[in-house]
């Protein structure tokens, strides 16, 4: 339950904003704008969150990068291509308006009064480029960014151990391997991708001498007895502090995907796997259900399907990775429990993973829930890094791997003659120039920086032992439900109404998108977007005076 107002206030601020990510950052820096005094909590001893972990990239339609390299792009193009994508699923279609309104002023913003830049990559267009109202540009590369500007806050910012210092563009987030580019940011401490979006918008923090308070979890919202949010408790060295708000609080706090109860209560099944810091447990969406709020969303989260190098440890635990490699091209194949293949492998990694919980009405099982495998051959590992596995490189103890697929099939635990007829079946299809299963060598994403899939790039025979397998795993990087927000972030109740005082962004507040993602960027841009609006409007001194939310 939501505590109740203390006789004296510890601590006593206009806006509490809870995480440090993109959207917690960018809302703290545009409500100090507005006049108001702002404090920011952080969960874990770390900044930056899910954001700074990621490569970095907001999806903006219409944004100044786009005008400056003269691509034309309009407000009618980006809303079809929106509305393509979600297909009518989306919980507020009224929010998607004001997202594309609002996107590109966000960017402007952050352009104009933070060291926060970007560029278009090049060569990168949308995951869905054959849909209508598609532009290249719209995915936005954060640029280099030097951390010995912000002291000793540049130690703080979360690290992803897999990403080197390059640009999406220069192949950071898909294995660039520029050695000598890379040890010389190494050696200046140049960042790029997330770390580099958290370090621009940290310095235009210290700026402003906003204050930021490290491993102090929010733990429950203030009410009065009208029901508004006045406060917080958060916790500080085992010790509760009360703070006193003004104007209220910001959840942006990121997903619940690390809170194993909230994902069995709202997903469509476990996720043992998550791409994401482990400080994701739903300590916003916790304290926004107990304020009443309304939630949208919840059964969504942004999917990747996940692969371990079990060697691999990230703060003393195994790291999933992205499970990204070898699944796009030639000589390798998805496979369930059944040993049979059950989706199309190379479509974008937030659609792929939907397949692991379709359910069989007949066997009354879900086939594809777990023992999962991508099958491959010693052609695809000559070429390709898979996981951390390099091409030239001896197979690691922890990869399964025979000279035959009989034996194979053995090893994890598959029906020898069901994995073979499988093989022989993609062989074959391989041969024909098609697959008809699954349409192989079909979609724009499988062939992204080539303009589109095709059979002779994506379809290749499993046929040179020795012949390896992977697991893949149902992975998320994070969930997208949460409390049910309006044009300016407010948190509603059930009955549509403004809860006063509380604002969500983020993965902390409900995706927009539903169970969409549009290209590159499509959790960060909605992220800074909302969190602009819900900073702009909590930080105004007479804020929070709406009772009804104009898109309830």
């Amino acid at each position: 339950m939501p505590a109740k107002k203390p006789a004296q206030w510890d601590r006593e601020v206009d806006v509490v904003v809870l995480g440090t990510g993109g959207a917690a950052l960018t809302a703290a820096i545009t409500a100090h704008d507005q006049g108001s005094k702002v404090l920011i909590l952080e969960k874990t001893h770390q900044i930056g969150g899910t954001t700074a972990f990621s490569g970095g990239v907001p999806w903006i339609p219409m944004n100044r990068y786009m005008k400056e390299a003269g691509i034309e792009d309009n407000r009618e193009d980006a809303l079809k291509y929106i509305r393509r994508i979600t297909g009518g699923k989306e919980p507020n279609p009224d929010l998607l308006e004001v997202y594309v309104d609002n996107a590109y002023k966000a960017i402007d913003y952050l352009h104009e009064n933070t060291p926060l830049r970007f560029a278009i990559p090049e060569n990168y267009p949308e995951y869905y480029s054959y849909f209508e109202g598609t532009r290249t540009g719209r995915s936005l590369d954060p640029m280099p960014y030097d951390m010995n500007a912000i002291g000793e806050y540049g130690e703080l910012i979360r690290n992803n151990p897999t990403f080197p210092p390059l640009t999406l563009e220069e192949g950071g987030a898909v294995g660039g391997i520029d050695f000598v580019k890379i040890a010389e940011r190494m050696e200046n401490n140049i960042v790029t991708m997330g770390r580099s979006l958290i370090a621009s918008l940290i310095k235009a923090c210290l700026d402003r001498e906003i204050e930021i308070l490290l491993e102090t979890p929010g733990k429950e919202l203030v009410l009065n007895d009208e029901g508004d949010v006045i406060g917080l408790v958060a916790e500080q060295n085992g010790e509760k502090l009360y703070i006193g708000t003004k104007n209220g609080v910001v959840l942006a706090s990121g997903g619940f995907e690390w809170n194993k109860e909230l994902v069995k209560t709202f997903l469509k099944g476990e996720v043992t796997h998550s791409l994401t810091p482990w400080g994701n447990e739903g300590d916003g969406l916790i304290m926004a259900m107990e304020a009443g709020a309304a939630l949208g969303n919840m059964s969504e989260a942004w999917w990747y399907p996940a692969m371990q190098d079990p060697t691999f440890e990230y703060e003393d635990r195994v790291m999933n990775q992205l499970g990204g490699s070898g699944r796009f091209g030639p000589n390798s194949i998805f496979v369930n429990g059944r040993a049979k293949r059950f989706v199309h492998e190379g479509t974008t990694y937030n659609d792929l993973p939907k397949s692991f919980y379709e359910f069989d009405p007949v066997k009354v099982e879900w086939p594809n829930e777990k023992n999962n495998w991508m099958i491959f051959d010693q052609q695809l590992k000559d070429r390709t890094m898979i996981i951390t596995m390099m091409p030239g490189e001896e197979a690691p103890e922890w990869v399964n791997q025979a000279a035959s697929i009989k034996e194979l099939a053995e090893q994890i635990g598959l029906d020898p003659v069901a994995l073979e007829e499988t093989i022989d079946r993609w062989n074959a299809q391989c041969e024909a120039g098609e697959d008809t299963d699954f349409h192989r060598g079909t979609t724009f994403f499988e062939g992204l920086e080539v303009g589109g899939g095709s059979a002779e790039r994506n379809l290749g025979k499993i046929e040179k032992g020795p012949f390896y397998a992977v697991p893949v795993y149902f992975g998320t990087l994070g969930t997208s439900g949460g409390p049910r927000i309006n044009e300016n972030g407010q948190v509603l109740n059930h009955r549509g109404n403004t809860i006063k005082g509380l604002y969500a962004a983020g993965n902390a507040a409900m995706g927009i998108f539903g169970q969409a993602y549009m290209s590159a960027g499509g959790t960060i841009g909605p992220a800074i977007t909302f969190g602009y609006l819900a900073g702009k409007a909590i930080g105004q001194k007479e804020s929070n005076v709406d009772s009804k939310s104009a898109l309830a």
